[in-house]
């Protein structure tokens, strides 16, 4: 007997033609999907708004995803879905945004001629857990059709409250967001082979919380064998906007709190989850900023947390405890940064007047919760040692100290966890089977995301996110395109490739290109050098662009905060 899904899969499989891209999925369903064009090449294959899971409503609210059922018929699959609802603190106006229904994912492939499997690559977008998109308007895939090497996946998650709040207990475990990109890993390994691709040969790369998340799953015992190589882009599990809610259940409370629950303080967990399931989503994250202590801080208010061990657990120790003890699954990844990743959160405070003043009222208390010290003791004397440091003793944000206030916050959350991270993985992994490899991206052209942080068109230098202008299409933000024969694309074209090589060879300049080595214990043995392992840098030149190889690393900076933090 055939079944209506049976029918449509033996009714396209001797179809000789069709006008849109058609896939079937087993015991699923089926997909049409469309056609978009390429930056430098012809069209590829788009699949838009393909669930993974049952919608995260109702009594799926605060529990764990469940995968999606079968659907009747053939699903539009020729449009991307909303985002998951959040409220971004990253534009000068912060604002509320997409739906509860979100999971979703979007696969991209080129026309497959040769039919062969192609290696998978998987993004997990940033934005502190609390924003941001799997929407081709902000990570278009048309540079990596370009190269027609590759399927391209981007997954939307649960993020803020509705993706990470937690009662510390089975009632409410908390990270959502992990198990829904979790969950879509597991799909990608059951389906992504009817849409020509290779689930042996899958590559997660993601940036700021997307890379925290990469290096979450790389720890994580659940995703264990679901991809096969990593790539860590400005952030990683051991940066400070990573570190897991120490009291879940007190902040569960004061969520339903802020949300107008009765005696939110004293129901049981149990009751104190229904309740929530029973208000409002867009209320429940409006309420969000009653977590702030001044503006916009803490930006990162709801993060992953540690779940009593269990099947579904997704994280069961400290992610820093597992890096310095290497308890995880290696696999063979590639880390790097910009060099002003604090501009993120600096440049909103240092554009704006009225901000700036504000801040220098409470200059030191600021400057210390910024830096979320892990500690209660000598404080004072550590932040002086800071202050000192970076300002000169200057207890104020001015002309003259604004450069300091960037890179405090980048060497505190980037530059400090990225080496101790790198350093810690050298000397516990099997660097034969897993290497890693470094990159710098130090590219400035006529875009940059400091724009979206200021309202203005100021040059800033090379801030966090910029990479990515490089990496993706981003009409919704950028709505003008680059020139095809521009500088630009040349830079496109290098960094692209240099994700795909490694996606596709294990390495970032081909497997027959060993001028960048991988990483190892002897290159980080003398911390006095000023050096690191050698990583590939993408620079601006006298003529246009530049790519080299080189080893240094400001190494006081790291000498300094593990002074400050031990």
């Amino acid at each position: 007997m055939i079944t209506s899904v049976g029918l449509i899969f033996l009714l396209i499989a001797l179809s000789d033609v069709h006008a849109v891209p058609n896939v079937c999925l087993p015991e699923m369903g089926c997909l049409e999907g469309t056609y978009m064009s390429g930056f430098q090449s012809d069209k590829f294959e788009v699949f838009m708004g393909v669930p993974f899971a049952e919608p995260p409503v109702g009594d799926l609210r605060f529990s764990n995803p469940k995968p999606m059922k079968p659907w009747k018929g053939v699903l539009d699959a020729t449009k991307a879905k909303p985002d998951c609802i959040q409220k971004n603190y990253l534009p000068p106006q912060p604002f509320v945004s997409g739906q509860e229904d979100c999971l979703y994912l979007n696969i991209y492939r080129p026309i497959n001629k040769d039919k062969k499997p192609l290696p998978v690559m998987v993004y997990i977008f940033g934005g502190g857990f609390f924003a941001g998109t799997a929407s081709p308007l902000i990570h278009g895939p048309e540079y990596f059709m370009d190269t027609k090497e590759v399927i391209l996946v981007t997954l939307a998650y649960r993020l803020g409250a509705l993706g990470f709040l937690s009662t510390g207990d089975a009632n409410m475990p908390g990270n959502f967001g992990l198990k829904d990109q979790n969950l879509a890993l597991k799909w990608i390994q059951s389906y992504i082979s009817y849409f020509g691709g290779d689930p042996h040969s899958v590559t997660i790369f993601g940036q700021s919380a997307g890379a925290v998340s990469v290096h979450m799953h790389i720890l994580s015992d659940l995703s264990s064998g679901l991809f096969q190589r990593a790539i860590v882009m400005s952030g990683n599990a051991g940066a400070p906007y990573a570190t897991p809610i120490a009291k879940p259940l007190d902040q569960a409370r004061k969520q339903a709190e802020l949300v107008g629950i009765p005696n939110a303080n004293n129901i049981s967990p149990k009751d104190l989850t229904k309740a929530l399931r029973q208000i409002d989503a867009n209320k429940i994250v409006e309420s969000g900023d009653g977590f702030k202590y001044w503006h916009v801080d803490p930006l990162t208010t709801f993060r992953p947390v540690i779940e009593e061990p269990s099947p579904n657990a997704f994280l069961t120790a400290d992610p820093v405890d597992l890096i310095a003890t290497g308890n995880y699954t290696q696999v063979p990844w590639m880390t790097g940064m910009v060099p002003h990743e604090g501009a993120v959160r600096a440049l909103s405070i240092l554009s704006n007047e009225a901000l700036r003043n504000d801040f220098n009222n409470h200059f030191d208390d600021f400057i210390g919760k910024l830096m979320e010290f892990p500690f209660t003791n000598d404080v004072g004397t550590k932040m002086d040692s800071l202050i000192d440091h970076y300002f000169n003793g200057v207890h104020e944000l001015n002309n003259q100290t604004a450069q300091a206030f960037v890179d405090i916050i980048t060497d505190r959350a980037f530059v400090h966890p990225f080496y101790k991270n790198t350093k810690q993985y050298v000397e516990t992994a099997d660097l034969k089977k897993n290497p890693v490899y470094l990159y710098r991206f130090n590219y400035r052209g006529p875009f940059s995301y400091s724009t979206l942080y200021t309202g203005n068109f100021n040059n800033y230098g090379v801030v966090h996110c910029d990479d990515l202008i490089y990496l993706f299409r981003s009409p919704g933000l950028f709505n003008v395109d680059f020139e095809k024969n521009s500088v630009e694309a040349k830079v496109i074209k290098e960094l692209v490739d240099t994700y795909v090589s490694f996606a596709t060879t294990g390495h970032p300049n081909g497997a027959n290109d060993q001028s960048l080595a991988e990483c190892n214990r002897h290159a980080l043995e003398n911390p006095d050098d000023n050096k690191i392992c050698s990583y590939k840098e993408i620079q601006n030149a006298s003529n246009g662009f530049s790519v080299q190889i080189d080893n240094y690393f400001d190494v006081s900076k790291v000498k300094l905060w593990d002074k400050i933090l031990n």
